[in-house]
């Protein structure tokens, strides 16, 4: 047994001081052990192609984008170059893509305002390689470099979800078509759509969510000071004239798809816009994100009663503690110096992690009918800093 006297003073201060400046780093060494343990955290069993696209049907509103998929394993082909200095260590440009899988649910990702398609390859890579294959497009008037406030805050709230239509029409026709490499490639049975901030209305309006502009003015009436859900006002003038309403609900119509049977909405913006009645609409398998600090998507305003008021029987809520907007996209190369692009109080790779895990593991449960994933959604594993609420079943 030892003795008090054994320590001396300045011994116990020393050790004193190691454990307080040592438990951050035990912390954070347990935060990144759980995100290793999580399974669907890890690459799939698929290499990933990935390839530069361009949508024509719409002369008006010609779209280039991305296209990730199962492929071949081929070290021949080079890794992706994305733009803004970002390069993939993991998709290959153009390699072949994989049979033995085909077909393959489709994945349809929605960028945020003034970011691009190719803003969260470490998601669209990452559900690639579990066997789906995943579309991406900049949303014109609404990308980096292209933040066209008339076409991406008015038109925008309708030009967004007929672009994920018009991406589904695109992959049906590359679908049937026996000259192409991509013939048989997509199972467009069940679709999913995902996306952040402005690509998280988007994907739960391709669900059917509908605009409902009354909300958005009685919550802007009793608002103080900026808001950003309200700079979408003025773009009831030029959308109720255009979109078919729905006599039951006093709601705007919004182009949608039935076969979109699961939506991923990362920090998702501005649900006074829609509101309970349009939200009513989405019956979709729904799962949210969202980082508590966020000032831009404020849990409060968006996340938190999108999550209570949709239509969705089958839905779940994740928040992580302190995070902020950004901590769902890429930090680009350029941009690594940005306060906003690196998150206060998350790593990104853990951060990252748990999206990963997560995601997959929603579109696996809700797209393949994996039993093993939607028991990952049942009883999801107690992670430091993140809050977990699920209704599925």
């Amino acid at each position: 047994m030892l003795r008090r006297s054994m320590l001396c003073p300045s011994a116990a201060r020393l050790l004193l001081l190691s454990v307080i400046l040592g438990a951050p780093l035990m912390q954070a060494g347990r935060a990144a052990a759980q995100a290793e343990q999580l399974p669907y955290a890890q690459a799939g069993a698929y290499a990933v192609g990935v390839r530069a696209i361009l949508i024509e049907s719409d002369p008006s509103r010609v779209l280039s984008g991305f296209l990730w998929y199962p492929a071949r394993a081929d070290g021949q082909f080079a890794y992706a170059e994305y733009g803004y200095g970002k390069r993939s260590t993991v998709a290959r440009q153009n390699a072949p893509p994989a049979r033995d899988g085909a077909p393959y649910p489709l994945i349809i990702f929605s960028h945020g305002y003034g970011s691009y398609a190719a803003q969260s390859v470490y998601l669209t890579e990452h559900l690639a390689s579990h066997g789906f294959v995943v579309l991406a497009i900049n949303h014109n008037g609404s990308t980096l470099g292209d933040t066209d406030p008339e076409t991406g805050l008015t038109l925008g709230w309708y030009l967004r979800p007929r672009d994920v239509l018009s991406q589904i029409a695109w992959a049906e026709a590359l679908n049937s078509d026996p000259q192409s490499d991509l013939y048989g490639l997509f199972d467009l049975a069940q679709i999913g759509v995902s996306g952040h901030s402005y690509g998280g209305y988007t994907a739960l309006a391709a669900a059917g969510a509908q605009l409902d502009f009354r909300t958005l003015e009685a919550y802007c009436a009793q608002v103080r000071g900026f808001n950003f859900a309200c700079l979408a006002r003025p773009a009831e003038a030029i959308l109720a004239p255009i979109l078919p309403q729905d006599a039951e609900r006093g709601t705007l119509r919004l182009p949608a798809d039935p076969r979109v049977a699961a939506v991923l909405a990362l920090a998702p913006f501005n649900a006074p816009i829609v509101g309970a009645r349009g939200l009513a609409a989405v019956r979709a398998p729904t799962f949210i994100m969202v980082g508590t600090a966020d000032d831009v998507t404020p849990p409060e305003r968006d996340a938190y009663p999108i999550y209570e008021q949709i239509g969705a029987a089958q839905k779940a809520v994740l928040s992580f503690e302190g995070a902020q907007h950004l901590i769902f996209s890429d930090c680009m190369p350029r941009l690594a110096n940005n306060a906003r692009c690196n998150d206060a109080i998350w790593e990104a790779e853990r951060a990252h992690g748990i999206v990963k895990h997560f995601a997959a593991a929603f579109f696996l449960a809700t797209l393949k009918a994996d039993p093993a994933a939607r028991q990952a959604l049942v009883a999801a594993p107690d992670l430091e800093s993140v809050r977990y609420q699920s209704a599925f079943r």
